[in-house]
């Protein structure tokens, strides 16, 4: 979840258009949510300006697919880190849209409805 998102979720319940209890739910699993094998951050976006990023590296294909899908449920882009292309080809059944970067050993996933253009990432990493 993003500031836009946040306000827009608050202005709804404002305008009668949402429920207090439905924006409850809403927002219920910030700013964490514990899947059990990982605990995904959903306040990062608000408080450090870019989303959660996935470790790969130890992780079952199913773990990637299920974190993978609760991130991109948030709209919000998907970064797994560590990960191989035979990684990569199974989380893509699941996940149509996924890119994959062989050089990075990377997968990414564009968040709904983001703009399209030359955007870039930068991954530096030790």
């Amino acid at each position: 979840m993003n500031t836009s998102e946040l306000k827009k979720i608050l202005e709804r319940v404002r305008a009668g258009r949402v429920s207090p209890d439905e924006a409850l739910r809403r927002l219920k699993t910030l700013p964490y949510e514990d899947l059990g094998f990982a605990k995904i951050d959903n306040h990062r976006q608000l408080r450090r300006g870019f989303p959660e990023v996935i470790f790969g590296e130890g992780k079952s294909v199913p773990q990637i697919v299920a974190i993978m899908g609760r991130v991109a449920s948030k709209r919000q882009p998907v970064l797994v880190t560590r990960v191989t292309s035979e990684v990569f080809r199974k989380v893509k059944r699941r996940h149509g849209r996924a890119r994959y970067h062989p050089q990075a050993r990377a997968i990414t996933l564009e968040a709904p409805g983001s703009p399209k253009g030359r955007a870039g990432v930068l991954v530096i990493a030790a």
